[in-house]
């Protein structure tokens, strides 16, 4: 089996999403994975990034083994609540982003499917930091976590080959004949 373990790309796909903000966003004074608002200093305009699910995906089973899954991603993004114009700035921002994440379509370096935006809405008043005005933009990412059987083989897929019941499996491997070459 491959070497890809889904922590390794977990790990990718988080450094491509806050690399790919922090260069597109440069005005966000903090761009960081699983921060809390509360834990001290916090420089705004921030975004507060987290993956808040992984579900399976729809296509459950391609064959390779992985685990095809959808991960849910959200940004707190965050300014101070005295400043003039915050409510509109905050908002600007995350319509913004949420734009910006529909038009990339997928994060740099990372194999994935299309990003999808569910939603840029407010933080529920009872969650708000004092000092503090919230925004959450959400987005899915399909992906596929976990070695793929195939690259065994170094990306290439084997020769194909068939044989007929009952001789079938790898006892009777000698019985398999290889397809033609210009087979469909």
């Amino acid at each position: 089996m491959a070497t890809d373990t889904p922590s390794s790309t977990l790990d990718a796909l988080h450094a491509a999403i806050e690399a790919a903000i922090r260069a597109r966003f440069a005005d966000f004074a903090t761009v960081e994975f699983y921060r809390d608002a509360d834990s001290g200093s916090l420089a705004t305009p921030a975004c507060l990034l987290a993956m808040t699910r992984c579900d399976r995906g729809k296509d459950s089973d391609d064959g390779s083994g992985q685990l095809q899954a959808v991960l849910r991603f959200e940004a707190r993004i965050s300014v101070q609540s005295a400043a003039a114009g915050s409510a509109m700035q905050l908002r600007r921002a995350a319509v913004t982003l949420a734009t910006w994440l529909h038009q990339l379509g997928r994060f740099p370096g990372v194999p994935s499917g299309a990003i999808e935006v569910i939603a840029a809405l407010p933080e529920d008043a009872a969650a708000a930091q004092p000092d503090l005005r919230t925004w959450i933009v959400e987005w899915s990412v399909p992906i596929a976590l976990g070695g793929n059987a195939w690259e065994d083989a170094d990306g290439v897929v084997p020769q194909a080959s068939y044989s007929f019941a009952p001789e079938i499996g790898r006892a009777h491997e000698s019985h398999y004949q290889p397809l033609a070459e210009d087979a469909p």
